[in-house]
């Protein structure tokens, strides 16, 4: 009787177990034993104009790119383009909300423009010029208030915009400029506050900001992706010479930076490259990506790579070395495959006094889509 007690006892244990396995947010994926990450194609796509960030639909199979006065959108199974839309002026960024049809796009810094784009006839619907904003930029959608949030850099705040009419409802105010933001799902966002090395988490209905932290040793936070279901946030920090007060020249805190999402608490900090401005996260693999213009030798770009072995453990998986100056990034969690932009070719440019170690000058006509995977 004992017996059978006990193999009961023990076969509930199992169940009971596999069951915590099963619904647990703490599983993780096991670290990579070599990640397998390397340049699948580089797309030249050519073209005039400069640009910024890359954004890709998953659902859609979709990659889309501004520059200066168009977006490229190309397929992201064939590699080919498929329109090249019109119409813009300085263009920053697009995100997009599906279930309406609607992108949102950024530019015509100093000023703050945000043009609505219809995403199957990729056509622009309409245009909205926020009163006293100035410079808008990042963005990002935000599908629990059902709102696109578009940083206005230049004047220290927010427009929030309603994805189903295409009109701003409020504006958000930061203690400084904002740079790149990340929702996590439930109402909050969070967005780097570059010229003040913070983290601000606002509330995505009533605008009021919630918490505001630093970010330190993360100094001038640019790229920000996250981990929402373990509520860890991943800052690029982009410190260089001659851009933070009291660091001397040639030196500079390139870091990927974790912090936890709840408290501000900083809990990881690693090494990457130079002039990062993208960080991405792959739920499905606990992959954490850092793109960077620069791997130290002015003709190399890198993509860091690094595992989520823990909420507060990260171990380095790989350097996959790109094109010279692909720095913004797009994570396709479905595919698995990340996204950057820049040029094949680019020209140098003769020293100065003012300025020792000029970056080298791009060739539009050699802009290309980097894509990576295993």
């Amino acid at each position: 009787m004992l017996q059978r007690r006990l193999l009961g006892l023990l076969s509930w244990m199992c169940v009971l177990a596999s069951a915590l396995l099963v619904i647990s947010p703490a599983v993780f994926h096991a670290a990579p034993q070599g990640s397998g990450y390397h340049v699948i194609r580089n797309i030249l796509l050519g073209g005039d104009g400069s640009w910024d960030y890359v954004t890709v639909d998953p659902d859609a199979k979709r990659v889309y790119i501004p520059r200066t006065t168009d977006i490229m959108v190309v397929d992201e199974v064939s590699g080919k383009m498929i329109a090249d839309v019109t119409g813009f002026q300085g263009l920053h960024g697009i995100v997009v909300a599906p279930e309406f049809n609607r992108g949102f796009v950024t530019g015509n810094d100093p000023d703050a423009e945000i043009w609505l784009l219809d995403l199957k006839a990729l056509k622009i619907t309409g245009k909205l010029t926020p009163a006293g904003a100035k410079g808008s930029d990042s963005l990002m959608y935000d599908a629990a208030s059902k709102r696109a949030f578009i940083n206005t850099a230049a004047s220290n705040n927010a427009q929030a915009v309603d994805a189903a009419t295409g009109k701003i409802v409020g504006t958000v105010t930061f203690p400084g400029r904002p740079e790149a933001a990340v929702p996590d799902g439930k109402g909050s966002m969070f967005v780097n506050i570059v010229d003040k090395s913070q983290m601000v988490e606002y509330d995505t209905k009533t605008f009021a900001i919630k918490n505001t932290w630093s970010s330190a040793p993360c100094v001038r936070g640019v790229g920000l992706s996250m981990d929402t279901a373990h509520r860890r946030l991943f800052i690029g920090c982009q410190a260089v010479a001659n851009q933070v007060p009291g660091m001397p020249p040639g030196t500079g805190q390139n870091l990927l930076v974790v912090m936890n999402a709840d408290n501000g608490k900083v809990v990881a900090t690693m090494p990457i490259g130079l002039g990062s401005d993208g960080t991405g996260y792959d739920p499905g693999t606990g992959d954490v990506f850092a793109t960077c213009r620069d791997i130290g030798d002015g003709k190399t770009g890198v993509t860091n790579v690094f595992h989520e072995d823990a909420p507060d453990k990260y171990s380095k998986a790989s350097e996959v070395k790109t094109i010279y100056g692909a720095r913004t990034i797009a994570v396709d969690p479905k595919t698995h495959h990340i996204f950057s932009i820049s040029t094949e070719k680019n020209d140098p440019v003769p020293p100065t006094v003012e300025n020792p170690n000029p970056r080298p000058k791009p060739v539009p006509s050699t802009f290309t889509l980097v894509e990576i995977g295993k």
